[in-house]
């Protein structure tokens, strides 16, 4: 993960986001988190906790994972995580993904399966 201070301050900086969902990193004291532009309220909505790849954790206390039914984009299987992502209409998603995984490539798939502009990718 980049410098963790290279990241702004999500109510320090008075950023706007360009449109409905696009998604961005910012840093809440010593945590990376993802956020999501909500349009209709002019804010920054959590997503959460941007996971490190670069943080290798030992088998003996490697935590619970969680299984995803699979689809056309996701295959079926264990996954570190399982994020709930809601698009502003009620619905939550599932984003499967793994700690050490590829946050562009799993992006990508979410949006396509979805059918989002991969504008929303940052």
């Amino acid at each position: 993960m980049s410098n963790l201070m290279e990241f702004s301050v999500v109510q320090a900086t008075g950023l706007k986001g360009a449109s409905e969902g696009e998604l961005k990193v910012f840093r809440d004291k010593s945590i990376a988190k993802a956020y999501m532009w909500k349009i209709g309220e002019q804010k920054w909505e959590e997503i959460g906790e941007v996971v490190d790849p670069g943080n290798t954790e030992d088998t003996m206390s490697k935590p619970a994972t969680k299984y995803y039914k699979g689809d056309v984009h996701f295959d079926a299987g264990e996954f570190d995580h399982v994020f709930d992502v809601e698009l502003g209409d009620g619905i939550l998603r599932p984003l499967p993904f793994n700690n050490g995984g590829n946050f562009l490539e799993a992006s990508d798939k979410f949006c396509a399966r979805e059918r989002l502009n991969r504008s929303h990718i940052e």
